[in-house]
């Protein structure tokens, strides 16, 4: 007997989503081969067990696979049809025990997809998010086909839509040639007396490899069909290792603080706390969201400034493949230090995103930034950068690249005569190896440059990085 099942993993009619009809007979026929009684019996029981749910009466079936699991107790076909009917029957947490037992016990890929699919169907429906969304990763680890693949993607992202807390972890490890953003050449000049000095070696560019953590938080406290309101958090770290060539330039220093320098004492923190609001009907134009978050900021084990910040940010959808947002935000920043003076900055941003017919990705962007900081703090900047992300992947990997030149202008500035004009340009590769994938990650690489020229000599800088992470396939 052939059985097609559809199961559902949203709890009301907007969201309700198909993964895929499951075909019972087809997980039966593949977990065959760990039965270990007479295949006069079980195959009897197994056929009344299907008649009974696909009729209705899951109570039966429980009735039916418990006397399949009481003559072979580890017949994967008793426990996941012991498990479909308990989830019938609204037995949701027995069901994934059940399924759990099925996963344990399962001799093949299939079996094990199968089960745990299972899982994440009760998970789901019992609001268990997350644990979901771990089970539905574990079946993907599990697909043979790629519409079995597929199927797990639609059910993940459902899932994510339904869960109202949303975690995004990011982690790389990444060799750099200059991690403390130093001075190429060491030097700094005087343009206004007519010195010049050597840096210190702390502030020569230092190379070494950052490693990296973070996570942003979201938590919708409330949404219907006019807004979305969702407290935001972000917490993210850096510390470095620096290479065998810096160690020895900064023993080399005649100053005993600098040959005590390490790779931490350039380590980062940021730890941010927010409410975020996107409002669906105030604008005929389309959505409009506004946020504010308050957060601090630490380097080498220092606290040195606090910030609040407020946005707002007004999409126009064009068509269904095209948008362009507009965005204003402020930041107010205070030091915690008598050697940083306390800053305002303002950004006018604009992006026009596109997606192309043969789906690749295509973004324009501007930015314009004003910084109030004092002398040698306060700047206007003008930046425009493009991204294009390919859809499809190239001998199993998927690539994207961006690139950014921009231009900071400096009124005043300390060590020069008629302030400080710096240009620079940035560029990044990312490919992520899709055809190696493990729980829904793959490994990924990206390589970035920037380059900065600028008219205050000592600010002139270039950076190399080599990133090496992992990044989520849903």
């Amino acid at each position: 007997m052939k059985i097609e099942r559809m199961f559902m993993l949203a709890a009301d009619v907007e969201s309700v989503v198909v993964v895929k009809k499951t075909n019972l007979k087809r997980a039966v026929l593949l977990c065959a081969s760990i039965w270990t009684t007479p295949a006069s019996a079980l195959p009897d029981l197994q056929e009344r067990a299907e008649s009974a749910l696909v009729a209705g009466d899951p109570a039966q079936t429980v009735v039916i696979a418990g006397e399949i699991l009481a003559t072979s107790p580890d017949s994967f076909v008793g426990l996941y049809l012991l498990g479909l009917a308990q989830m019938e029957l609204g037995n949701l947490e027995e069901a994934a025990a059940t399924g759990q037992r099925a996963y344990d016990i399962a001799a093949t890929e299939e079996a094990r997809f199968q089960a745990a699919r299972l899982i994440a169907s009760a998970r789901f429906q019992n609001a268990q998010y997350v644990r979901s969304e771990f089970w539905l990763r574990r079946a993907a680890n599990h697909a043979q086909t790629e519409q079995d693949a597929q199927s797990i993607v639609l059910a993940y992202i459902n899932t994510v839509r339904a869960n109202p807390l949303s975690v995004e972890f990011t982690a790389f490890v990444a060799p750099t040639d200059n991690i403390n953003n130093g001075s190429n050449d060491g030097i700094l000049r005087l343009e206004s007396i007519g010195l010049t000095f050597e840096l210190p070696e702390d502030r020569r560019a230092l190379s070494g490899i950052a490693f990296a953590i973070g996570a942003d938080l979201d938590y919708r406290l409330s949404q219907d069909a006019s807004q979305i309101t969702s407290l935001t958090g972000r917490l993210s770290g850096e510390t470095y290792l620096l290479s065998s060539e810096s160690k020895d330039l900064l023993e080399s220093s005649p100053i005993t603080a600098v040959r005590d320098v390490e790779g931490r004492d350039f380590a980062t923190l940021v730890a941010e706390i927010g409410l975020r609001r996107r409002q669906n009907n105030i604008s005929p134009f389309g959505p409009v969201s506004a946020g504010i978050s308050f957060g601090t900021f630490w380097e080498g084990g220092e606290r040195l400034v606090d910030y609040q910040d407020l946005d707002l940010q007004q999409t126009f959808p064009i068509d269904p493949d095209t948008s362009i947002n507009l965005g204003v935000s402020f930041r107010d920043q205070q030091s915690l230090t008598p050697f940083l003076l306390d800053s305002k900055t303002y950004d006018w941003t604009g992006s026009y995103n596109r997606g192309l017919a043969n789906n690749d990705l295509f973004q324009l962007s501007f930015l314009y930034r004003q910084r109030e900081a004092g002398p040698e703090g306060s700047f206007d900047e003008y930046q425009i950068g493009f991204g294009y992300g390919l859809a499809e992947p190239i001998a199993g990997t998927r690539l994207s690249t961006s690139m950014q030149v921009g231009y900071r202008d400096y009124p005043e500035f300390t060590t020069t005569l008629d302030g400080r004009r710096d240009r620079f340009v940035g560029a990044e590769v990312n490919a992520t190896f899709v055809e190696f994938t493990y729980f829904g990650f793959s490994p990924s690489v990206t390589l970035s440059a920037r380059r900065t020229e600028s008219s205050a000599e000592e600010n002139t800088s270039s950076t190399v990085q080599f990133l090496m992470g992992i990044e989520s396939n849903f």
